[in-house]
């Protein structure tokens, strides 16, 4: 069996041929070192890792089925009001006559569910709803919701109120009905509400820290709405500010790292496109999202606007006190549905999603290089074994088989505990390259042995 390995007892052909081998695996990994940021690249990666996401999104809801067990990295300080939330026909068509034309959340109904939170203990209500336009048609509604703000404001409430504002095509800050409240309340923050798509898919994957706007001739930050909230939960504002600073300064290179109260650390990179440090992991399953458990796991965590409006103010003591608040609709006219690794997902989920992401420091991270290194030296050594004493074909089908279930167990297990994730997805597509290069090897040595019956025939 040694011999089998010990190249000191290879024939000189058996080790030309597996020295190749190593060599095209070296120039496969170099290669996929330069390509993997691209569109292509990210594309793989994104196919493995979303295996990883469903599949522990499965183990979520699993957890949950018998409403007995709960994940323990689901925060239990996350609970979700959805106004409006239906299931079925005739309930869709009384929200529609309700809501009416054009289609506005029902501001007064806004204004009760967030007098309801803060008066019940909560520590941030987390708005997932747009408060550009006024009312045409119901002009009281705002004057409810604005009263419910004011009162906030003069009391000095300390529920902190996070609402979502957008960037226009100039770079500057569409207005908010309560732009003065949000300017005199310390406690009312703005904040950009924004999950980023793979440009490839459209499939809605990563949550990005901020954006910069422009503010009196010069840019400012405006942090994302899920980012936010968690920093704030934990309180880490000062780290905000310093980070925020070094920023606007232009002094902010590499990555910027923010201790949470649990211990763990939540890394802000300088490229806010990286597709590991803001990759979403979705814990909370709204119903309908998952094929395999259509009930989901929000067995707790969601109240429809109507439970919450009919609870006493005593019971939100008890239900509500300490609570990050998420408000939104997954009402599918309101547009705000979107395709996500797990199924398609309303907006205020996938913050949820993102906050927990962040709260409990779940952040996925990709391996050190050392690691890296460790992976592509056992692949490359693997690949070359197989293709010196196999034909191409089963050679791939072997090597494919090695990478996929054991690299694959090892790997899911190992993102499960750590939130690293080792990337061996371009080993299985470097296969493709191998055959080439054992395919020509097979031609080259066909034509050298017809070569040689020639010469003889000639003698």
């Amino acid at each position: 069996l040694i011999s089998y390995f010990d190249i000191r007892k290879f024939s000189r052909k058996k080790k030309i041929h597996f020295f190749i081998n190593t060599g095209v695996g070296v120039v496969i990994a170099i290669f996929f070192h330069f390509i993997e940021h691209t569109d292509w690249s990210e594309n793989i990666i994104n196919k493995a890792f979303d295996l990883i996401i469903i599949r522990e999104a499965e183990k979520s809801a699993q957890l949950t089925e018998k409403k007995e067990f709960k994940s323990d990295k689901i925060s239990d300080r996350i609970v979700f009001v959805d106004i409006d939330h239906a299931t079925d026909k005739d309930k869709n068509q009384a929200i529609d006559k309700q809501w009416g034309e054009p289609l506005i959340t029902p501001r007064n109904k806004l204004a009760r569910i967030i007098e309801t939170a803060y008066k019940g203990g909560a520590s941030i209500i987390v708005l997932d709803i747009l408060l550009e336009s006024k009312d045409c048609c119901n002009p009281d509604n705002d004057r409810q919701l604005k009263t419910v703000l004011e009162e906030m404001t003069n009391k000095k409430v300390p529920t902190k109120v996070i609402f979502p504002v957008r960037i226009g095509q100039k770079g500057v800050i569409k207005n908010n009905l309560f732009d003065d409240l949000i300017e005199k309340n310390p406690n009312f923050y703005p904040a950009i509400p924004d999950i980023t798509a793979t440009a490839a898919d459209r499939v809605i994957r990563y949550w990005r820290p901020y954006e910069t706007f422009k503010a009196a001739n010069e840019y400012s930050i405006l942090w994302n709405i899920s980012f936010l909230t968690a920093m704030v939960a934990h309180e880490k504002t000062q780290e905000m500010k310093e980070l925020e600073n070094k920023i606007k300064s232009q002094r902010f290179s590499g990555h910027y790292s923010v201790l949470l109260g649990n211990g763990k650390e939540i890394k802000i990179s300088e490229e806010k496109d990286d597709m590991y440090l803001y990759r979403i992991r979705f814990l909370f399953i709204p119903n309908g999202t998952l094929d395999s458990y259509p009930e989901g796991n929000l067995f707790k965590e969601l109240y429809t606007s109507e439970q919450l409006e009919h609870m006493s103010f005593a019971d939100n003591l008890v239900s509500l006190k300490g609570k990050i608040v998420i408000v939104g609709s997954s009402n599918p006219d309101n547009g705000d549905l979107y395709p996500t690794p797990i199924g398609d997902m309303a907006g205020m989920y996938i913050i949820g999603n993102a906050i927990n992401t962040i709260l409990f420091g779940l952040q996925p991270s990709h391996s050190s290089m050392y690691v890296n290194i460790l992976i592509e030296f056992f692949v490359i050594i693997v690949a070359a074994y197989c293709f010196l004493y196999f034909n191409v074909l089963l050679a791939q089908i072997i090597a494919s088989v090695i990478f996929i279930f054991a690299l694959g167990i090892i790997s899911y297990y190992y993102f499960l505990h750590t939130g690293v994730f080792l990337n061996f997805t371009f080993a299985v597509v470097g296969m493709s390259f191998h055959r080439i290069i054992s395919n020509i090897e097979e031609i080259i040595e066909k034509k050298g042995i017809k070569g040689n019956d020639y010469s003889e025939s000639k003698k």
